[in-house]
């Protein structure tokens, strides 16, 4: 997985948005201090793309674009029953390593409640974010997946989004 922990930075909350177009943005607060533009990596989860900008000094994550939504899976359950018992409060710095990714180790998964985006293999040993935002790191510290909790209607949103693309 090309994503490796670095450290947290606070959170000072981020910013959604759904539409036809690009699926579905994150933006955290970071994005607005940003001395140049941001490092964009693309990277695939299944049949989707994800993109990630991160601050090219501290590497703090601050913008998540799922770009291309392939074919979601259906998750019939809530993203609240997996949730950990402990999360690190704020937002990842990582570092970016070029390397291969097997594409088919990862996926979206639409839940009653949210989104996973599953970008790369294995247990997740630590989560950084917050309840409604959350990074997933493997035991050596390699980004492996996201959660996105939503609100009913923001989920209805995406949904409606998601069908219109197919």
């Amino acid at each position: 997985m090309p994503f490796e922990i670095l450290g947290v930075s606070p959170e000072m909350g981020h910013f959604i948005e759904i539409d036809e177009y690009v699926p579905l943005t994150v933006q955290w607060s970071g994005y607005s201090r940003l001395q140049e533009a941001p490092r964009s990596v693309v990277l695939g989860a299944g049949a989707s793309l994800v993109e990630v900008k991160t601050d090219r000094e501290s590497g703090e994550v601050v913008e998540l674009i799922l770009v291309d939504l392939g074919q979601p899976e259906n998750v019939d359950a809530s993203l609240s029953a997996s949730a950990p018992a402990f999360i690190d409060s704020g937002v990842p710095r990582v570092s970016f390593k070029e390397s291969s990714q097997d594409r088919s180790a990862g996926g979206v998964g639409l839940y009653v409640d949210g989104l996973r985006l599953r970008l790369g293999e294995g247990p997740t040993a630590r989560v950084v974010g917050s309840p409604d935002a959350a990074f997933g790191f493997s035991e050596p510290g390699h980004l492996v997946e996201f959660d996105l909790r939503l609100r009913p209607d923001r989920m209805a949103q995406l949904r409606a989004v998601t069908r219109a693309r197919h």
